[in-house]
């Protein structure tokens, strides 16, 4: 699909050193954005990964610290601001949850303040996460949800709140994409990380591949070039009232059959084991219901589970060498 509003478009991307933010910042400079300030503390992305372009610009810092934010943001007038810096996920914000209030709410509240003031903005796009639903197993967008299993979760549905809340006092154009397990190249295997680029790590090495629970559970693994899609989508439409709609594909799968694809493609010589799931970890099956992305924004995922290890994995090799010299930064 063509983005010709983002042509020429001056983009803030926070946590755009991250894997999905890398991705992004790689997709808007072919739909020929004029700038992108990339905004991040690179706790769990790397700048040496973006691309070497003219347009870009890499600020590093935190997103809770307001006056430096203020500062920044204040040099420019952006037509577009995708939130991506999180401090991501659950089990970091059980071990560290003041660092989640500070990132996740802090940070987000304080963007939108600053924005608030800039009538150049057409959008402001929020990653949020699919975490916000906990165990209900209705996962539409009008399901009424109370999380309460983690910090990560709190937090999260609490910034997309802040959202609806600028948008309707402030008139602050947002919007929020609740984001389903994505996966994908420049996502680095470490101690807080996804499960997919840790398992392919370990396949490649020959370690075991250990499942927390019965390896039965299933979650919506979406390929993260489709959830850029969908933030183009969301960015370009008209939807500016704090909208909530969901990413993902609308397919479960197994987790045991993720960890067989995964050591099928490296062929690896790499042990399944189980061990007992985390004592926060209560959801046994996680599908996205994609209907009103479809309806509203025309979102159609297109990356089978198969395909995208296939293209994770070659991006792994690829890069292997990179990949393990930074392989303690994250641990």
């Amino acid at each position: 699909m063509s983005f010709e509003s983002l042509k020429n478009a001056r983009v803030l991307v926070t946590g755009g050193a991250g894997f999905i933010g890398n991705n992004l910042v790689r997709k808007l400079l072919q739909c020929e954005v004029s700038q992108i300030v990339v905004l991040d503390n690179q706790s769990s992305g790397m700048a040496v990964f973006l691309p070497n372009d003219v347009r870009i610009t890499f600020v590093g810092m935190d997103i809770d610290r307001y006056d430096k934010l203020n500062f920044v943001i204040n040099q420019h007038e952006f037509d577009y601001v995708f939130h991506l810096a999180a401090h991501f996920a659950n089990q970091n914000s059980v071990d560290h949850p003041f660092s989640d209030i500070q990132t996740n709410i802090v940070g987000t509240v304080s963007l939108l303040e600053i924005l608030k003031f800039h009538k150049s903005l057409k959008k402001f796009v929020y990653a949020s996460s699919s975490c916000v639903y906990g165990t209900t197993e209705n996962m539409n967008e009008e399901a009424y949800i109370y999380p309460s299993e983690t910090p990560y979760s709190i937090n999260k549905y609490t910034a997309e709140l802040y959202t609806q809340y600028y948008a309707h006092l402030f008139h602050v154009p947002t919007l929020s994409i609740r984001i389903f397990n994505t996966y994908g190249p420049y996502e680095l295997a470490g101690k807080y990380r996804n499960v997919i680029p840790n398992f392919i790590e370990k396949a490649i090495n020959g370690e075991e591949l250990s499942i927390t629970g019965t390896g039965k559970e299933t979650r919506d693994f979406t390929y993260v070039e489709d959830l850029i899609e969908l933030m183009l989508l969301g960015a370009c439409s008209d939807h500016h009232e704090g909208e909530i709609f969901n990413g993902g594909t609308g397919a479960k799968t197994e987790i045991l059959k993720m960890a067989e694809i995964i050591k099928a493609h490296t062929e690896s010589v790499s042990q399944i084991t189980f061990k007992p799931a985390r004592n926060w970890d209560k959801v046994k099956d996680r599908m996205s219901d994609t209907s009103k992305s479809a309806k509203a924004l025309g979102y159609a995922p297109k990356t089978s589970i198969e395909e995208g290890l296939q293209k994770t994995i070659k991006w792994y090799k690829e890069n292997y060498d990179k990949v393990k010299s930074l392989k303690n930064y994250f641990e």
